[in-house]
């Protein structure tokens, strides 16, 4: 055990992509403690209530004044720049799609969108307020033909409104990036040697073989990266109708059809249509910012080592963090699910699908 009384890191694990942000302690600020810092920095007086994180820590803000809020504690371990990245990402998305339903930030009292603090345990971390979006996560809702394509067509506004954004923190190194799925492979003891397992290891062989070489080629520029089911809210009385694209925390610069590949793989385990349900999605995509022939081609795979990169992830970090170990492990299911079923499917077929939904076929 180390002095943190987590688990060592294996000499492989030592790699600083996964030494790092993965295997850092969560900052761990009291109720008490978070809503002085509110007061004193932002002129927030509000109750808090902590919200379920991986890496950083996070509060529902409820203002006197009847506004709501998110409270973000950035993970210590997370570089400056790689705040300010995000920072000025949101901010950027702002300037040129002020519609788009993103969270909006909150300047503290002296006009900063972020603040320095120093945490209990001596670690420093940054803090931002961002407005609390209204709406129902979309794990929580039936998925319909119409959601699918909505979540299709607020991707590529997203993509579109980050289009010429740059900054020095965009070409981070980050785990969830599927450049960098060859990686994971020191993770993988974590995996169980089951179907799911096997198929695993042997879709990341094939990754790393045919598919990695190629993507240097593709487009690339920042992405959201984590459209994920927990990170889209939709309107209550209109499931169709999306009110909210949170989370930024794993924003970065990679190839655009990654962006698109991690959206459609949170539909790839639909239990009638998977492949119906990714093709939906991509098409409303390709209605706003058309793919090319190429990215479609490789999009099989990149879904696929996209859920090979949840499912290896997720449960290298639950075995390290079992007391976190449900929020963790929220999306290995799905993920899982979508191994044993759209994996499976003849790659030439999806391919062909894919190609077929966004007229190029």
């Amino acid at each position: 055990m180390s002095e943190t009384g987590l688990p060592e890191l294996s000499a492989l694990e030592r790699d600083p992509i996964l030494a790092g942000l993965l295997g850092s302690t969560p900052p761990c600020m009291t109720q008490e403690e978070a809503t002085g810092l509110l007061q004193e920095r932002f002129g927030i007086d509000a109750v808090l209530t902590e919200v379920a994180c991986e890496r950083d820590q996070n509060f529902h803000v409820s203002a006197s004044d009847g506004r709501e809020y998110v409270l973000k504690i950035s993970n210590p371990e997370e570089a400056r720049v790689t705040t300010d990245f995000q920072t000025q990402g949101i901010l950027w998305i702002e300037r040129h799609d002020p519609d788009l339903p993103v969270p909006k930030l909150v300047a503290t009292k002296g006009g900063e969108y972020q603040a320095p603090v120093t945490l209990a345990d001596g670690r420093q971390s940054m803090v931002r307020v961002l407005t609390w979006l209204q709406g129902e996560p979309l794990y929580k809702v039936a998925i319909t033909p119409a959601i699918e394509a909505a979540i299709g067509t607020v991707l590529a506004r997203v993509g579109r409104a980050l289009r010429d954004f740059s900054h020095d923190g965009a070409k981070q190194d980050l785990l969830w990036d599927i450049r960098h799925a060859g990686r994971l492979r020191p993770l993988l003891h974590a995996v169980p040697m089951d179907a799911v397992g096997r198929a695993v290891r042997e879709e990341l062989a094939y990754y790393e073989a045919d598919v990695q070489p190629r993507l240097a080629a593709l487009r690339h520029q920042v992405v959201h990266n984590d459209l994920n089911h927990h990170n889209v809210m939709v309107c209550p009385d209109d499931t169709s109708r999306i009110t909210g694209v949170i989370d930024f925390g794993d924003m970065v610069e990679t190839c655009l059809a990654i962006d698109v590949a991690v959206a459609a793989s949170y539909l790839a385990d639909h239990p009638v249509d998977a492949l119906g349900s990714v093709s939906r999605m991509i098409a409303a995509y390709h209605q706003v910012t058309p793919l090319l022939r190429t990215e479609i081609e490789l999009m099989r795979d990149l879904i696929v080592m996209r859920l090979v990169t949840s499912i290896t992830i997720t449960e290298w970090r639950a075995r390290r963090y079992p007391e976190n170990g449900a929020y963790i492990l929220r999306n290995n299911g799905p993920a899982r699910r979508a191994m044993a079923g759209f994996a499976a499917l003849d790659r030439n077929q999806v391919k062909a699908r894919l190609l077929l939904a966004c007229g190029l076929e």
